[in-house]
């Protein structure tokens, strides 16, 4: 449990695309299956993380069409670069994602049993991630009910 007591003030958090895809910038849109890569930096070593996870909500209301669509975005896997740098890989879902800005909003630690949630000022700021996603669906409304026997 003595990692609970390391300082997580200087938690530094950025955003960069994978191999792939050119460097994120606050204009840069991500579409259905882009990913990249969100990098974690802490103050202190932590040399033995089981897990790392993530969360980017949608900030505001979804586009007309896009209500009913996904509004998370969540990290997945984790590389240890060294005792201080980790990194996940965020995939925006291919299909049914609402277009926007995402903010990240949550880290998930777990050493062994032990587990902590990063949220809100104890998160460095980032910048909102933003998707696009030019589908639209709008279902119908039911209009009636019944039953046989």
């Amino acid at each position: 449990m003595a990692y609970k007591s390391l300082l997580f003030a200087a938690l530094l958090v950025s955003v960069a695309a994978s191999a792939q895809n050119p460097p994120l910038g606050a204009t840069t849109g991500l579409g259905p299956g882009d990913k990249f890569s969100l990098f974690v930096t802490f103050q202190d070593p932590m040399p033995k993380i089981d897990s790392i996870g993530c969360a980017f909500n949608l900030t505001g209301n979804p586009q007309p069409g896009q209500e009913d669509f996904s509004r998370q975005v969540r990290c997945s896997g984790l590389t240890k670069d060294d005792d201080k740098h980790y990194h996940m890989q965020v995939v925006i879902p291919s299909n049914g994602i609402a277009g926007g800005d995402y903010k990240l909003v949550g880290i998930d630690l777990s050493i062994g049993s032990a587990s902590r949630h990063y949220e809100g000022k104890e998160l460095p700021d980032l910048a909102a991630v933003p998707i696009t996603d030019h589908e639209h669906i709008k279902f119908s409304d039911i209009k009636k009910l019944e039953t046989q026997k």
